[in-house]
């Protein structure tokens, strides 16, 4: 099993202080990002100067709490890893990092006290994504296993973003849309590994997307 495995996508050597450095470095983004994503919401709500108004009227907090760029975020960090057991201890290390940003950003940042960290429902997530990251794995490779898993990553993620696969807007959430292209344009592009494997992904998905899309909507 192992070596069919490997045949997909074969893990890299590195030594222990590396593997420690990278998931460090995982954590210490996700706390950027989760303290990020709190001052945005906050700001969302509590907006006192033009330029905050731009969180609300690009729907920044909705993006953040909806599925897909959290989504982008795990895959990331799911096939930058070097084996795919160093991948869900990285998504673990992430989640963590997001929850104490939450946690810490109220308190370090002016004007957020009170602001909602919400909670240790990103603990959970981190733990189902570190459960997906070890699959995952697996997408980034230019074996034809990895680009049949690719164009099934690319298909669920297109039919959950849009009615009818890439081809339906709904035009009172334009920019939620359109955000929504750049998500899965960015996993198109994380998972590529060449660009036949870009374009056979691509229109895999596309039209798994139109297939799968009634399911979800």
């Amino acid at each position: 099993m192992k070596d069919k495995l490997n045949k997909i996508r074969e893990p890299e050597e590195a030594s222990m202080a590396s593997g420690i450095i990278a998931s460090i470095l995982f954590a210490v983004i996700g706390i950027a990002v989760g303290a990020a994503v709190c001052w945005i919401n906050y700001m969302a709500d509590h907006s006192t100067v033009w330029w905050q108004d731009i969180v609300g009227d690009l729907q920044l907090n909705t993006v953040f709490s909806r599925f897909p760029i959290w989504f982008l975020m795990g895959l990331c960090v799911a096939v930058w890893s070097y084996h795919p057991i160093k991948a869900a201890i990285n998504e673990i290390a992430f989640f963590v990092g997001v929850t104490a940003g939450h946690m810490i950003a109220p308190k370090v940042i002016p004007g957020l006290e009170g602001a909602s960290g919400g909670g240790t429902k990103w603990l959970l997530i981190g733990v189902i994504a570190a459960a997906l990251a070890v699959v995952i794995w697996y997408a980034k490779s230019k074996s034809w296993p990895s680009i049949a898993f690719d164009a099934v990553i690319i298909g669920l993620l297109g039919a959950y973003c849009f009615d009818i696969g890439f081809v339906y807007f709904h035009f009172n959430d334009l920019i939620i849309d359109l955000i929504n292209v750049l998500i899965v344009f960015l996993v198109v592009v994380v998972l590529g590994s060449g660009l036949i494997q870009f374009l056979v992904s691509l229109l895999g998905g596309a039209l798994i997307a139109l297939v799968l899309s009634p399911l979800f909507h």
